[in-house]
């Protein structure tokens, strides 16, 4: 569970230069993959800031944004459809969003087996899942999760990913991974370089039953 101060950690990061810059490039991938979507769930939305500018670019995508940080919600844009709950046990139907997102927040779930057959069983036949996770091989990371009083070094539980993917894989096909968002002395380059891009991303297809 996300304490105040870290919210507001939070906030304050996504409103510096640097932190925007990395709101807007992850916003524009997200685009990218998922702007045919019309009914997507993000899980670890936090204050939705980029579900928000998601939906203010595509109205047309139903976003539902779901936080288990009742203090996130209360910060979140109201520009999107919001929920407090646990993805380990979502309060939805069988098969009725498009696409599940993840952003910088599986690696952060205590059961992240349970919250990949929740997203399975969430999504539609053929439904698309898009996570974004921190790369631990980046020199980013390592600076971030060095720092015991980070974000990342006091709260991220899972950074085998290759580990990670292999769940994955059970649930999903996958047809793409790569690394993204270079990221050199906390300014953005354009690599692809696993020792430079901060985040680690997977696109999966569901398999049927």
């Amino acid at each position: 569970m996300i304490k105040e101060n870290e919210v507001e950690k939070y906030l304050d990061f996504y409103s510096n230069k640097f932190g925007r810059e990395v709101l807007e490039k992850e916003l524009e991938f997200v685009e990218s993959k998922l702007k045919d979507c019309k009914n997507v769930l993000s899980i670890g939305c936090g204050p939705a800031f980029l579900e928000a500018r998601l939906h203010q670019l595509h109205p047309e995508i139903d976003i539902t944004g779901l936080d288990n940080s009742k203090e996130m919600i209360v910060q979140a844009s109201k520009a999107i459809h919001l929920e407090y709950g646990d993805v380990q046990h979502l309060e939805f139907d069988d098969n009725i969003f498009d696409a599940v997102l993840y952003v910088t927040s599986l690696e952060f779930i205590e059961d992240y087996k349970k919250a990949i057959e929740e997203t399975w069983r969430v999504l539609k036949s053929k439904g698309r899942i898009l996570i974004l996770m921190l790369n631990p091989n980046s020199d980013f990371f390592k600076d971030e999760y060095s720092d015991r009083n980070s974000y990342i070094g006091k709260n991220m539980r899972h950074r085998n990913i290759m580990e990670i993917k292999k769940v994955i894989s059970r649930y999903f096909f996958i047809e793409n991974e790569e690394y993204f968002l270079g990221i050199k002395e906390r300014k953005i380059v354009d690599s692809d370089n696993p020792k430079l891009a901060s985040l680690y991303v997977l696109e999966g297809i569901k398999y049927d039953e």
